[in-house]
């Protein structure tokens, strides 16, 4: 299994600009469908061996896209791509030996190639070694190893592994409360199975977690709904919620079916959703209440309380909530835009301080500053500041009403701040890119590579609902130090409840 995603979008990687701009191509290309098109993009360059254009053809061949599937002629690029290092086609390769496509069939060389995949630490070769360890060497101790390596990365699957060879000791001592651990994270992560699993955990009370038949159906009814859910566990699925179905209120059951609906999985590396993990928190306000779904992050642009977030952080919650000391306090949602991914809430007070924006635009090149709460409560529930430079001047897919922002971002940093050297504001945080989903191709891990909507855009927004807001002239440079100090006065803590 390839376990292969649609690609985001380019990324500015060291190699020669032809090259670079061979593999800009194909991979929008390939995102939006024209394989074809991703096919002539990189055919030169893959000829001329650069590693990210034949793995992409590798991959072509193989699923029989924009060409006749060829296995051989897919092998053919993988190894090509491979012998030069390109951990994905080292991992590509090393299926094809597995499977016996386009080569012939042989454990040792699949074994081989795969760890020379997992060197690079790379999950899914991981996760292939430890299933190989389990099918040729029948080695659970051996299996457990790799699956562990593979779920500290976040991989889904193995970490749906590790928690079910603590559930039933294989390679290790039971432990149930390690295999909730491990499920739960897994299900949060979308892995089907786990979202089963740990759906039985909560009905029966196992693994230390408290018996709850409501969470239970939640997860029984997410499971449920998975795209990916194998017949096994759709069974399962089905099963449990026939069973807690007359154990449950009407109205518990109703929400529960309303909040599976809305789940999204959280994928490590993912562009920035502004969510976390979905888990029962101590925050909840009772057993049938609201919970905390998700953070992110905004800002006041006014003393009347107006503040300004990404529609994103606040999309599909029943409530959002502002974090005043230790509690959350309701406020209300003015206005939002999907496509430009802004929203505008009204705060519950007036304060003493908003930021001021920009009167221009920022240069190409610019010192930025980035203010936020990013993964609050998993690292720190303090606001963060870090500190990059204009990259570029349009976003993803060209788009002008971005920029691209070399400052690192985290998920929760959406909808914070982006601060220019005297502090005034000239963008609104939006988006990370898809490191590893990129990487799927292209075979480089991008860094720093993060988006923000640009100031005059949310300016316009405000205008076009009423809000006023303050201009800066040029300003003169400060420092970090006193640029978050302020900042601090107005970046604010969003709470998405459901």
């Amino acid at each position: 299994m390839f376990w292969r995603a649609a690609i985001l979008f380019w990324i500015a990687i060291t190699m020669a600009a032809p090259a670079r701009a061979a593999i800009a191509d194909a991979v929008e290309a390939y995102q939006r469908g024209d394989f074809a098109a991703a096919l002539a993009a990189c055919k030169a360059e893959a000829e001329h061996g650069n590693a990210s254009c034949q793995n992409l053809l590798g991959v072509l061949y193989q699923e029989g896209r924009g060409v006749k599937a060829n296995d051989a002629e897919a092998a053919k690029w993988f190894r090509l791509a491979a012998d030069q290092g390109h951990s994905y086609a080292a991992f590509n390769l090393g299926f094809c030996y597995e499977r016996g496509r386009g080569v012939a069939q042989s454990d040792a060389e699949a074994t081989h190639w795969y760890q020379v995949a997992a060197s690079q630490k790379m999950p899914e070769a991981e996760m292939a070694l430890g299933l190989m360890a389990l099918r040729v060497g029948h080695d659970e101790r051996e299996a457990l190893k790799w699956f562990r390596l593979a779920a500290h990365k976040g991989f889904p699957v193995a970490e749906f592994a590790v928690g079910a060879a603590y559930e039933n000791g294989a390679g290790t001592r039971r432990n149930e409360k390690q295999a909730g651990k491990w499920y739960l994270q897994a299900a949060e992560h979308g892995e089907p199975s786990a979202q089963a699993a740990i759906a039985r955990f909560y009905e029966r009370g196992l693994g230390g977690i408290a018996e709850d038949k409501s969470e239970a159906y939640f997860w029984y009814a997410v499971a449920a709904r998975n795209p990916h859910v194998g017949d096994r566990d759709h069974k399962e699925a089905k099963a449990g919620l026939t069973r807690l179905a007359a154990a449950l209120k009407p109205a518990d059951r109703t929400k529960a079916e309303k909040a599976a609906q809305d789940f999204q999985p959280t994928e490590v590396a993912e562009a920035d959703s502004g969510r976390h993990r979905r888990t029962k928190s101590a925050e909840s306000e009772s057993a049938g209440g609201p919970r905390l779904y998700g953070t992110g992050s905004g800002f006041y642009v006014s003393t009347a309380g107006h503040i300004v977030s990404n529609n994103h952080v606040v999309a599909g919650c029943s409530e959002v909530r502002v974090t005043v000391g230790d509690k959350g306090v309701p406020v209300k949602v003015l206005a939002t835009d999907p496509d430009l991914d802004l929203a505008i809430l009204q705060g519950p007070h007036s304060v003493d301080a908003a930021v001021a924006f920009r009167d221009g635009e920022p240069h190409l090149g610019e010192s930025v500053i980035v203010m936020g709460f990013p993964l609050s409560g998993l690292v720190t529930s303090d606001a963060v500041v870090t500190t990059g430079i204009v990259s570029a001047l349009a976003g993803l897919h060209n788009d002008r009403r971005e920029l691209q922002i070399s400052a690192p971002v985290q998920p929760g940093n959406s909808g914070g701040p982006l601060l220019d050297s005297s502090g005034s504001l000239v963008g609104v945080v939006v988006a990370k890119l898809n490191g590893l989903r990129v990487a799927e191709l292209t075979g480089v891990i991008p860094e720093n590579v993060n988006f923000a909507i640009k100031g005059g855009e949310a300016q316009a927004f405000l205008k076009t609902h009423g809000v006023a807001f303050t201009l800066a002239g040029p300003g003169a440079n400060s420092t970090t130090e006193a640029v978050a100090d302020q900042a601090l006065r107005y970046t604010v803590r969003l709470e998405c409840w459901k």
